[in-house]
């Protein structure tokens, strides 16, 4: 007994939805394969040993290209771990820094305190005063110079962890894309 295209796809269990579809990758692949065709009414139709040819190499590609895909998704996958990784230690590292700075800018204003108490304990002599103040400001400017390239370095690690970011929303979008992808999006790799 024969079989028509519509039949082999209904045979293979192919939703409703996507039966034109699959109708095509039947022509395509009685075409491929140099199956005869032969014609019963009104109806074309095909011999039960080449429709048994068809669904198995049908089915074959069908594995295959669900097995690319999900190495594909577990690719993207490992990728975003990885991101997920870079983007802890980014916050990891920015912490650290913040607190150092904190530390820098405790360090500072106990410095500048200790620094005053002299300078109110020496004021009866100018020249030890000046000569305070003028250790001071130094002292001040070399913080704040530590104080700008920490804060410099800070911005720098809060770029990179807005990069990584971005990075891995957009590889979530499509592992989302091909997990939501029907079969022919999937048959043809169209995912957007």
């Amino acid at each position: 007994m024969s079989k028509t295209v519509r039949e082999i796809a209904l045979a293979m269990g192919v939703p409703a939805d996507d039966i034109v579809k699959e109708k095509q990758r039947i022509r395509d692949e009685i075409k491929r394969q140099n199956i005869s065709v032969s014609k019963s009414g009104n109806k074309f139709v095909i011999d039960d040993d080449d429709v048994k040819k068809i669904i198995d190499a049908l089915q074959t590609k069908t594995n295959e290209e669900d097995s690319n895909s999900n190495e594909e998704k577990e690719e993207l996958l490992r990728k975003i771990a990885e991101l997920e990784s870079q983007n802890n230690k980014l916050k990891e590292d920015n912490r650290s820094k913040i607190e150092e700075v904190n530390r820098i800018s405790s360090q500072k204003d106990e410095e500048i305190r200790r620094l005053n108490k002299k300078i109110e304990k020496y004021a009866d002599d100018f020249k030890e005063l000046n000569d305070k103040q003028m250790q001071l400001n130094n002292q001040q400017q070399q913080l704040q110079a530590r104080i700008l390239e920490q804060t410099k370095q800070l911005k720098d690690s809060q770029q990179k962890l807005l990069d990584s970011a971005e990075k891995s929303s957009q590889l979530q979008d499509k592992v989302d894309k091909m997990e939501k992808a029907s079969l022919w999006q999937r048959i043809t790799r169209k995912f957007e």
